[in-house]
């Protein structure tokens, strides 16, 4: 923490970072039913898949998140539980009790392949809540997988007064500040080199306390590659290679990699502190000049934790990586 990173005008590593957002939802000792029922969003099913060329589709979830700043909110799992009962109802829609929101990223879908052979899966219902007066405006829509095509969209809108008290609907202030900030480092592409993060459960998923996370990272070329995990009260740890496994963090390109992955004697669960998390992964051509210890608090100081053992070109800019650049 805190060390300064080394100046290098002429350099031939690149470095890339990317940022995805997830939501610990809590909802210990809170009766499902204390609340109003909304209306029942069967109807609106039913609405966008009526032009589907086959008499029903079998869905999984996708993700719901507020407005155009891909974050969930406790919402988020609260429209999931209601989506799920509706489905029971539905004509058209046949809804999983699954979520392959990262199957909409190419690099991604083969992690699901067998899943949709084995359920005839086809489809991934996902959206966008927005609060409007005295009412949420949520903004459903069917995808399909295999073109990734829309298959229709349609308003549902659910008063406030029928959201449970738990279930709020806007993120925090500082969850909001923290994926700006993790958002705009590193968030330059070097060279051509990407690398992709995302959860079992795709960007901006929602989880209760005691499930467990599983994290997908892939590159697009061979790359070292770091995975650091910011908790809800913005400290932030190294979870990857860790003591475990991913020796010195090199990936081959193409390839992807679970964790915890098949015989890890590790797992990651959910628990206090609660809030909106988030994973940022570094990658870089040229191996990592320093070490840092794993499932170790790094402090809060992003810039610094993320940045160490990397080259940078220039002072103007604090960009990582090489001379060429771009935006992911």
């Amino acid at each position: 923490m805190g060390t300064k990173m080394r100046e290098v005008r002429k350099s031939s590593r690149h470095a890339t970072s990317a940022v995805l957002a997830i939501l610990i939802v809590v909802c210990t000792g809170l009766a499902t039913g204390q609340a109003n029922q909304p209306s029942d969003p069967a109807i609106v099913l039913d609405t966008i898949a009526e032009n589907y060329y086959m008499p029903s589709v079998r869905a999984a979830f996708g993700t719901f998140t507020f407005e155009y700043s891909d974050l969930p909110t406790p919402f988020s799992r609260w429209l999931e539980e209601r989506l799920a009962e509706a489905a029971g109802s539905s004509r058209r829609v046949q809804l999983l009790n699954r979520n392959a929101a990262a199957a909409m990223d190419p690099v991604f879908r083969k992690e699901y392949e067998a899943f949709f052979r084995e359920t005839g899966t086809s489809a991934l219902l996902h959206g966008r809540y927005f609060l409007e007066g005295q009412q949420v405006r949520v903004r459903l829509e069917l995808t399909d997988l295999g073109s990734a095509t829309l298959i229709g969209a349609k308003d549902w809108y659910v008063p406030a007064s029928q959201v449970p008290v738990y279930a709020s609907v806007r993120p925090a202030e500082a969850a909001a500040a923290r994926a700006g900030e993790l958002a705009r480092l590193g968030a330059a592409t070097q060279g051509g080199l990407t690398v992709s993060v995302s959860t079992d459960r795709g960007t901006g998923a929602a989880y209760r306390d005691g499930e467990e996370l599983t994290a997908l990272v892939t590159v697009n070329r061979e790359a070292y590659v770091r995975l650091y995990h910011v908790d809800g009260t913005g400290h932030i740890q190294m979870i990857w290679p860790n003591r475990f496994s991913g020796g010195n963090g090199l990936m081959k390109a193409g390839s992807a990699i679970k964790l915890p992955g098949p015989g890890d004697p590790f797992a990651f669960k959910l628990q206090p502190p609660y809030g909106t998390e988030f994973l940022k992964a570094i990658a870089s051509t040229l191996p990592f000049s320093d070490s840092q210890a794993d499932f170790s608090d790094l402090g809060t100081n992003y810039r610094a934790a993320t940045t160490r053992g990397l080259a940078v070109t220039g002072t103007s800019t604090g960009t990582t990586g090489g001379k060429d650049s771009g935006t992911q």
